[in-house]
């Protein structure tokens, strides 16, 4: 008979803790060798709130690499294009065994090649999926970049042991060969916000020549991202010599955000004749990484009042600062 602890050996179900709502460091100590020529399972869901990687028609990709072989006592052997990797044994009471294992993921990670192929792979049909009949061992879990309506999601790779156990977490040391139910895996994504552009389009009907060569229209643009009740303010203008067309393109606006429009001026001789007034109202639509969606516009027309009085406006100056923040620049002096 076995001892009752298997003293060597380097199984384990490895992740950080941002990946995993409970980081979880089960040991190579159990009651009875691993069978190694049993199949192994295991089911994969997205974890969080709030993001659209559980709607229906997002396809998350997770790939499965078999980087080493395991045996009857825990032990693995690195193969194929992984056999540079450093799989050898970390305690599991270590303060560092997290971080060790996860910076061997990202080695692992950076050994793929495009001749490298997963050893299987399965697609998540809203957030959830399961793999089934897998050999023994120790595999990489590489889930590429998703992009969604209104955001990009990436995922951390970390090294998985099939099978393992829950030895260091409730004391429990059955080996587990079947990740699933309550022990199946959590992917937690890291969102990035998408961005567009959005168009503002004016049309003069007619000009007072009368009251100067230049007249000014002020825009006020209130932009709320999709998950904030924090409202950004952007100011813009247009110049107008003559009767005529114009636009101006704000850049870089979340996708998704609802933005408000607000003809703040409208020349001093000159009169909002549009439909809704002075204040239009729209979503941004993403316009990166090559779509071809057409950016969210709104537009006004104006036409003259009869007023005599003359001017124009100057618009103050706002840049983005490090925080991607449009914040007011003192204008330069003459």
């Amino acid at each position: 008979m076995m001892n009752k602890r298997l003293k060597q050996g380097t199984t384990f179900l490895l992740a950080l803790a941002l990946a995993f709502p409970l980081l979880t460091l089960p040991g190579a100590r159990a009651a009875n060798a691993i069978e190694t020529d049993r199949k192994c399972s295991v089911s994969f869901s997205v974890s969080g709130e709030g993001n659209e990687l559980a709607d229906a028609g997002t396809d998350i990709k997770v790939n499965l690499y078999k980087v080493a072989d395991v045996d009857v006592s825990g032990n693995y052997t690195a193969t194929g294009a992984f056999t540079e990797l450093d799989v050898s044994s970390v305690r599991a009471d270590n303060n560092d065994a997290a971080s060790k294992w996860a910076a061997r993921a990202k080695e692992a990670q950076k050994l793929l090649k495009d001749s490298v192929k997963p050893t299987t792979t399965v697609t998540l049909a809203a957030g959830t999926g399961s793999l089934a009949d897998l050999a023994t061992g120790l595999y990489l879990v590489d889930t590429p970049e998703v992009v969604t309506t209104n955001y990009t999601y990436t995922f951390t790779p970390y090294l998985v042991s099939l099978p393992t156990n829950n030895y260091y977490s409730n004391g429990n040391d059955t080996w587990i060969y079947d990740l699933t139910d309550t022990n199946a895996i959590g992917l937690k994504p890291e969102e990035h916000a998408r961005y567009g552009d959005l168009k503002i389009y004016k049309t003069l009907a007619n000009h007072n020549a009368t009251t100067g060569k230049k007249t000014t229209f002020v825009f006020q643009i209130d932009i709320t991202p999709r998950k904030s009740d924090k409202t950004e303010t952007r100011i813009e203008s247009l110049d107008f010599k003559a009767a005529g067309e114009s636009s101006v393109t704000i850049t870089k606006i979340p996708a998704g955000a609802a933005v408000k429009v607000t003809e703040v001026y409208s020349g001093a001789s000159y009169k909002l004749t549009s439909a809704n007034d002075q204040t239009k109202t729209t979503t941004i639509v993403a316009t990166d990484r090559g779509t071809t969606n057409t950016p969210a516009s709104v537009s006004f027309t104006n036409d003259i009042n009869n007023n005599m009085n003359g001017g124009y406006g100057v618009k103050n100056n706002f840049k983005l600062d490090e925080y991607d923040q449009y914040q007011y620049t003192e204008p330069a002096k003459n």
